[in-house]
C-alpha cells in the first residue's frame, strides 16, 4: 500500500471523505482562507501597481498578518481535503499546477515584501514602485488567480 492510499484510509481521511459535515466544513474554511490571502495580497499588489496612490505603500504591510492567517487556514484545510482523496488529487495535473502556482506566489510574495516593506529612513521619501516591482506585483496576481482557477478545475479536469 502506497502512502497516498494509506493516507486516504486513515481514520481522519475516511472521516473527512465520508462525514456529512467534515468535507463541506474544510471546503468552506479553504474558501475563507483563500479570500483572506487573495484579498490582502491582492490589495498590496494593486497598490504597488499604482491604484489608490494616496495610500503609502508601507502602510499596506498591516495586511500581511491577514494573509498569513488565511494561508494557515488554507494549509490546514487543504491538507485535510487532500487526505480524503489523496490519490485522485495527486494524479490530477490541475492539482499539481495549483501547487506550483501557490509555490510561485509564495516566493513572489516574499520577494515583494522584502523589496517594498523596508521602512524608509527618517526623512527619506516613501517607496516609489519601479518597473521591476510592478512586474513582481502583476505576476503575483497571475500566480494567485491562476491557483484559484486551477483549484476550481480540479473537479472537472484530470
Amino acid at each position: 500500500m502506497g502512502f497516498l492510499e494509506w493516507l486516504e484510509q486513515t481514520d481522519f481521511g475516511t472521516w473527512v471523505g465520508e462525514s456529512l459535515w467534515a468535507y463541506p466544513f474544510f471546503e468552506t474554511m479553504h474558501t475563507i482562507g483563500m479570500a483572506m490571502v487573495i484579498g490582502s495580497l491582492g490589495l498590496i499588489n494593486l497598490r504597488v501597481l499604482g491604484y489608490k496612490s494616496d495610500l503609502p505603500i508601507f502602510a499596506t504591510h498591516k495586511l500581511l498578518p491577514l494573509a498569513w492567517i488565511g494561508f494557515t487556514m488554507n494549509l490546514v484545510s487543504g491538507l485535510s481535503l487532500f487526505a480524503s482523496d489523496a490519490q485522485h488529487f495527486w494524479n490530477s495535473y490541475t492539482f499539481r499546477l495549483k501547487m506550483v502556482l501557490i509555490i510561485l506566489g509564495g516566493i513572489n510574495a516574499a520577494i515583494l515584501s522584502r523589496r517594498v516593506f523596508q521602512e524608509p529612513p527618517a526623512g527619506a521619501p516613501p517607496v516609489v514602485p519601479t518597473g521591476g516591482l510592478k512586474w513582481i506585483a502583476a505576476s503575483s496576481l497571475v500566480f494567485w488567480f491562476g491557483a484559484i482557477c486551477a483549484g476550481r478545475l480540479i473537479a472537472y479536469l484530470p
